[in-house]
């Protein structure tokens, strides 16, 4: 049976004082034998600051999270702590455990809420992607060389790919739009941030610049800005990458929904020879 959510809250609080969720294959990656989407990592992270509480109303306008290492599909404890209190900015910090071991980290900044008479948008130039109506979907198997029959996994029972330009099946620059048939945490939707920072750990695969059998690139982090909050359910990345023979390199990403842009994420990548 698929689990409808990627994590079960248990009403518990674990040894570091934090919230306890037993995770479910559907955050499982692909490519881990049972190591968890760095996706739905970050987007945990970001949703334990969510909810959290603010002197005014705010929104989270950027999430870095650092990927210690691979986040076991596992009972984990997410623990926050606030760096910064204000009425204007927000800065808190999440961590996530496996039991003692931390095994990732988020720096999540929130913003307050305004209305301003603003001129029109300075991100105009950035002409809005082919919208998700406009082009066909295609299951997310049939681009990346996972077999569709395999163990329950985000990518394979969560994504929705619509690809504008370029694809994900091949290298280079591409556009493609994203949604996810999940819950992130069992019993609530989820919220259009959380979709956005998900999205963005989909940059390196996109942009790649040969196939993950000739080259391991692997990001060590995820910075997604938002220069608004997201709405909807659908996410277009308009990803790039740049890769150095020294082993190291940098996948960016434009992000858009249907009412135009909303932000840039980057990932730090590790580059290597696979085996």
């Amino acid at each position: 049976m698929i689990p409808t959510a990627c994590y079960l809250p248990t009403g518990e609080r674990g040894s570091h004082g934090g919230e306890v969720f037993e995770a479910t294959r559907l955050s499982a990656a692909e490519w881990y034998p049972d190591g968890q989407h760095g996706g739905v990592v970050a987007a945990l992270l970001s949703r334990a600051v969510e909810v959290s509480p603010s002197l005014t109303q705010m929104e989270v306008a950027r999430v870095t999270c650092e990927l210690f290492r691979v986040v076991p599909v596992s009972r984990l404890e997410v623990v926050t702590e606030l760096v910064r209190e204000g009425k204007r900015i927000q800065t808190t910090e999440a961590r996530l455990y496996d039991g003692d071991l931390e095994v990732a980290r988020g720096l999540v900044q929130r913003l307050r809420v305004a209305e301003l008479d603003f001129p029109a948008s300075t991100s105009a130039f950035l002409a809005q992607p082919l919208g998700p109506e406009s082009v066909d979907e295609i299951p997310f198997t049939s681009l990346m060389p996972f077999p569709a029959d395999g163990p329950v996994s985000f990518g394979r029972h969560a994504v929705r790919i619509r690809q504008v330009e370029g694809t994900f099946a091949e290298p280079g620059p591409a556009t493609v739009w994203l949604a996810f048939d999940a819950e992130l945490v069992a019993g609530e939707p989820m919220s259009p941030t959380q979709r956005a920072v998900i999205a963005s750990d989909f940059s390196n695969g996109l942009s790649r610049l040969a196939q993950a059998w000739e080259v391991v690139f692997m990001n060590s982090d995820l910075s997604v800005h938002l220069a608004r909050p997201p709405v909807g359910e659908w996410v277009a990345l308009d990803g790039e990458s740049i890769w150095n023979p020294d082993g190291r390199g940098v996948a960016t990403s434009h992000l858009f929904d249907a009412d135009g842009p909303i932000g840039r994420a980057t990932q730090t990548l590790f580059l290597g020879q696979p085996g």
